[in-house]
């Protein structure tokens, strides 16, 4: 039977994240919950629908012997097992052509199958969206007017410290980046991009095989 409140350590075992991670959510409003007494409680509705939205299974009140937690955990463990919950992928770049050529790439090759892409010509339009949602994969350019890619990038890592980065640019790389800031991307692919090239460096970084 499921309860009508969670702790944060709960929820954090049902998404296998940090519980740092569900209180950094409540403090920027991903998530609601209330204090009850010296602690975060979170409502059975806030936690059924980040269940929906990483597509697993939602959790009944005065449900049978079979929707217990024990077996919804199971359900979660299958599913990040497997990898049934799309993979969010987020495209900055400031020339249309290549967004445009980033999303054909992805129906292409069929990566729209296992990742939600979503396209941004402003970073800081970007850099909003990342904020409510932790991307999985970032494909970032490098020089953009107005906040540029090593910018969006050092903003990024103060929010999620190990989120995947792809810069794609048409500038040298050691122009803006140090050798040190270059460790934390995952790879540099050079303008114009080879399709294959970044087909192999999406499914790396994703760990889609």
């Amino acid at each position: 039977m499921a309860k009508l409140f969670y702790s944060t350590s709960e929820v954090a075992k049902f998404f296998k994240v940090n519980r740092v991670t569900i209180y950094r959510w409540v403090q920027e409003g991903t998530v609601k919950a209330y204090r009850i007494g010296k602690h975060l409680k979170i409502p059975l509705a806030e936690v059924n629908r980040l269940l929906r939205e990483f597509g697993f299974k939602e959790m009944t009140i005065g449900a049978e012997e079979g929707a217990k937690e024990g077996q919804l955990m199971d359900s979660i463990d299958h599913v990040a097992r497997y990898g049934q919950r799309k993979k969010v992928v987020i495209a900055v770049d400031d020339d249309m052509n290549i967004l445009t050529f980033i999303k054909s790439v992805f129906e292409g090759m069929s990566l729209d199958q296992k990742c939600d892409l979503r396209t941004y010509p402003d970073a800081m339009e970007a850099l909003l969206q990342i904020g409510k949602e932790k991307p999985d994969l970032i494909l970032l350019d490098i020089v953009m007017p107005g906040l540029n890619g090593v910018e969006l990038a050092r903003k990024v890592r103060t929010m999620y410290e190990n989120v995947k980065i792809i810069i794609i640019t048409g500038y040298p790389v050691n122009d803006y980046l140090t050798d040190e800031e270059k460790a934390h991307f995952s790879d540099f692919l050079n303008k114009p991009v080879d399709i294959a090239a970044l087909y192999k460096s999406i499914n790396t970084a994703l760990g889609l095989g």
